[in-house]
């Protein structure tokens, strides 16, 4: 597997606690093959022999689409505090 035509990636990385990198990467497909194989694939080179998490829709309706996260636990965590805790920083 090298390049598959419509297969793209979107990587960044995180610190974790022991000042580590962590990393994300979005897989996104946009083909006339089958979604579900070519992503497999996709999967099985970039993750190599490491652990990793996979998320998906949890609708199941969008096959285009892998979300991989390594080492998320060994991330730190909190309690949840719904005034602090946002996607984005709420307006003042």
């Amino acid at each position: 597997m090298t390049k598959i035509p419509g297969l793209k990636i979107s990587e960044a990385e995180y610190q974790l606690p022991d000042k580590s990198i962590g990393k994300i990467a979005v897989l996104m497909y946009n083909g006339d093959s089958d979604p579900k194989k070519i992503l497999d694939d996709a999967v099985t080179v970039y993750v190599g022999d490491n652990g990793y998490h996979e998320l998906i829709d949890v609708h199941f309706d969008n096959p285009y689409m892998r979300v991989l996260l390594s080492d998320i636990n060994r991330l730190k965590q909190k309690d949840f505090d719904e005034t602090s805790h946002r996607l984005k920083e709420l307006k003042k």
